[in-house]
């Protein structure tokens, strides 16, 4: 099933915009497929902003085994990438465990390892934590949200990351409407605000 994005503003077109942009943003971080569920509450009037997104689950460790193959010969480990999002945080990975002149980058998809005793080392070798996709996601909600929104605040559980700002004080009632926000996308993205 296909991410739902509803944006609830005053102005119909506007609400369109941001929709595209923020399905846009999520999608050249390939983090849209990840997404259940995102609303996004426009208050240009306040100003008051929020994004509550529902993921579809926690995303889990990427390890190497994960995102790529691997095969010994000899002394080396020849790792092929299947995923090219992957890439570059393989490539480091690898430089961290073995150092940069035990691990050769053949091609964009292909690297050499020295220095492995197996390749289900190199395989148990994590390539992103639990906690970066939820990095992403929440890096592309504060780009969604307008220049100059100095004040911003996010309530995150277990699937659903949820953040507010506005460009004056932050009052309660702010704080409170977040809170109800992400209170209803954990329940499953039922808009009790």
């Amino acid at each position: 099933m296909a991410s739902e994005t509803q944006v609830i503003g005053p102005d119909p077109y506007g609400n369109e915009r941001y929709k595209a942009l923020y399905e846009e943003i999520l999608a050249d971080i390939g983090k849209l497929a990840a997404i259940d569920r995102s609303l996004i509450m426009l208050e240009p009037e306040i100003p008051f902003f929020a994004v509550s997104v529902r993921m579809k689950a926690r995303p889990s460790a990427k390890k190497i085994g994960d995102v790529a193959s691997t095969r010994m010969e000899r002394d080396i480990v020849y790792v092929s990438i299947s995923d090219e999002m992957y890439a570059p945080g393989t490539l480091t990975a690898l430089w961290n465990v073995y150092g940069r002149d035990n691990v050769q980058q053949t091609d964009r998809l292909d690297i050499t390892v020295v220095g492995a005793k197996r390749s289900a080392d190199v395989d148990a070798i994590e390539v992103e934590s639990t906690s970066h996709p939820v990095q992403d996601i929440l890096g592309a909600i504060w780009r969604v949200l307008p220049e100059g929104i100095r004040n911003r605040r996010t309530f995150t559980t277990d699937d659903v990351i949820t953040a507010i700002a506005t460009e004056e004080i932050m009052r309660p009632e702010h704080i409170e409407k977040g809170r109800s926000l992400h209170e209803s996308m954990v329940d499953g993205g039922v808009l009790n605000v």
